[in-house]
């Protein structure tokens, strides 16, 4: 097999794996917890900004690589239903620092179980080493797509 063959077949399992991942992610988070995955990621990102909240909801959007408006309807959902708060940023007043309520911090931690129960089904199939060489192939990948993207 050539290498433009084998770099083909790698692009496309990574797009099967993606999509598949979603799939089973939104419908595994939906039964289990009441949400999907893409909601469940961005109360993550916040809880993982700290204390005091994520300052900006582009900075979730470009780390997740969903696009502001999702990130926006994401967060309007949690705000409704109690998981977050809409503060004064301590950034910049064009800004609000997004906080996990007590609900939210819940719900989180109830995501994060289901996500570790998820990831030792995958433990059983993984070799730790084809991981880490995953890892810096797609890292690898990821930083030539994204000087693509910002042409």
């Amino acid at each position: 097999m050539s290498e433009r063959q084998e770099y083909r077949d790698l692009q496309r399992l990574i797009r099967r794996a993606t999509l598949l991942g979603d799939r089973v992610g939104e419908r595994v988070f939906t039964e289990r917890i009441g949400v999907g995955r893409a909601l469940f990621l961005v109360l993550q990102t916040i809880a993982d900004a700290g204390p005091s909240g994520a300052d900006s909801q582009q900075q979730i959007a470009t780390r997740l690589s969903l696009t502001k408006g999702a990130v926006s309807r994401h967060v309007a959902a949690a705000v409704q239903r109690g998981w977050l708060t809409v503060q004064a940023s301590r950034v910049s007043q064009r800004e609000h620092a997004l906080v996990l309520t007590a609900a939210g911090r819940d719900l989180l931690n109830r995501g994060l179980a289901l996500q570790q129960e998820r990831e030792r089904l995958a433990d059983l199939r993984l070799d730790p080493g084809d991981v880490a060489a995953a890892i810096r192939v797609l890292t690898a990948m990821c930083q030539v797509l994204e000087r693509g993207d910002q042409q």
